[in-house]
């Protein structure tokens, strides 16, 4: 039986993941839309888009893995058209632009001797 400790342990490790995730995703939003963007936009549609991402993918790859992957990227750009009320264009470009912010962030990270831990053992 999991002890209170650690399930508190791990809901704050996931409220910070969370947040950390949503970071670039507010940053780019600033940039592409920022009438619409506020953090928690970017938290909503970080949450929103990985659990629409997930069931997309998980559905449609039954038909093919590459369609699924397609299906759930374009659900989770429909998450971001919708949260930060914006265009398929404009929503694609904040994704793509997330992406730039975070491997920028992660960069700057690393520079100064902060890195993600290792998952995998090789």
């Amino acid at each position: 039986m999991p002890s209170i400790l650690g399930s508190i342990g791990a809901i704050i490790a996931f409220i910070i993941a969370w947040i950390m995730i949503s970071i670039p995703t507010w940053l780019a939003g600033k940039v592409v839309a920022p009438r619409t963007t506020t953090f928690g936009r970017a938290m909503l549609a970080t949450l929103i888009g990985v659990i629409v991402y997930a069931i997309f993918t998980a559905l449609f790859s039954l038909i093919s893995p590459i369609i699924g992957i397609i299906i759930g990227f374009i659900a989770f750009l429909g998450v971001y058209k919708v949260v930060f009320n914006t265009g398929w264009i404009q929503a694609l470009g904040i994704a793509i632009l997330a992406i730039i912010v975070a491997i920028i962030i992660l960069f700057i990270l690393g520079l100064i001797g902060i890195t993600l831990p290792h998952f995998f053992q090789f």
